[in-house]
């Protein structure tokens, strides 16, 4: 059997081709460039063939590149859930959910306590990060999040749309400022969200406004933040209106923290969804999990659909 190259060579192979060039893969092994660069030499040297196209703008893998890369992806996966599932026969099932910061602490924060009560041998560790991981980086089982759902087989779910609609404090309105009809909206502070993404950020004050038949004033500046929790969090404070997205509100509004005056809401540009690594619901836990995850998103969607109107 002929011998097989060295497996940290193999690492920096598969992390150059992950993440598109060497700065990137050298960032993701800890380890400089250089270092790298001279593994993809060495295992060239070990294979005998071209890996790689050099170009002015990094490494583009070649046809025998991309065909040693599927194979190589795949062992590095087996090595992950080899040793996901070292850690449950050792420690009891756990797994690793991944979302954005305000859906951790706006949404799983509060429902984590119901799943530890329905199954309390499953541990569950909640990586709160913007960043969308890349397929067979690091230890991510399952990951919440928004956009376009994956077109290349990756596995996933739908969950649903979300929505957005004024939510206030209910001691924010005064007798001599009252919520009688959306214009009265413009007598008070408003809150907005601006995540940066153009085509993905949630709709605006303008948007609103335009929506309830009310003109916009050219004076218009709503206060920004660029997280949907701390946008709701502004509107608990008395801080202002937000237009607040219902995943985050909901539970506000359920226990009366926040109040829905006008039931006018408009549309995320995309939907929530859940994505998970190929093999991910083999280890113990992982597909009650999912399953539990799901059945929160439909509850969840039912109440913004009786909050909102």
């Amino acid at each position: 059997m002929s011998r097989l190259p060295p497996l940290r060579a193999l690492q920096a192979f598969d992390a150059v081709v992950r993440n598109g060039n060497v700065a990137a893969a050298a960032e993701a092994l800890h380890v400089t460039p250089g270092a790298v660069s001279q593994q993809i030499r060495q295992l060239e040297e070990s294979l005998g063939v071209a890996l790689f196209v050099r170009e002015s703008t990094g490494l583009r893998p070649t046809e025998l590149g991309q065909l040693y890369h599927q194979h190589v992806a795949q062992g590095f996966e087996c090595f992950h859930n080899a040793n996901a599932a070292l850690i449950a026969a050792r420690h009891g099932p756990h797994l690793t959910l991944s979302t954005f910061p305000s859906v951790a602490t706006h949404w799983i924060a509060a429902r984590l306590d119901q799943w530890h009560a329905l199954s309390p041998d499953v541990r569950v560790h909640v990586e709160a990060t913007d960043r969308e991981p890349r397929r067979g980086e690091g230890r991510v089982d399952i990951r919440m999040t928004y956009g376009w759902p994956p077109t290349d087989g990756t596995p996933h779910r739908v969950l649903f749309t979300d929505r957005v609609a004024p939510v206030c404090a209910p001691a924010l309105a005064t007798p001599n400022q009252p919520l009688r009809q959306p214009a009265d909206l413009l007598n008070y502070p408003l809150v907005h969200v601006e995540w940066g993404w153009a085509d993905m950020s949630p709709p605006t004050w303008v948007d609103w406004f335009h929506a309830a038949g009310v003109p916009v004033p050219d004076t218009l500046a709503p206060l920004t933040y660029s997280l949907s929790s701390m946008a709701i969090d502004a509107a608990t404070r008395f801080r202002g209106i937000s237009l607040g997205q219902g995943l985050f509100a909901a539970d506000d509004l359920k226990s009366g923290r926040l109040i829905a005056p006008f039931k006018i809401s408009l549309t995320m540009p995309r939907p929530y969804y859940l994505v998970w690594q190929p093999g991910a619901l083999d280890t113990p836990g992982t597909r009650q999990f999912l399953d539990w995850l799901i059945a929160e998103a439909e509850h969840t969607n039912r109440d913004i659909d009786a909050l909102f109107g």
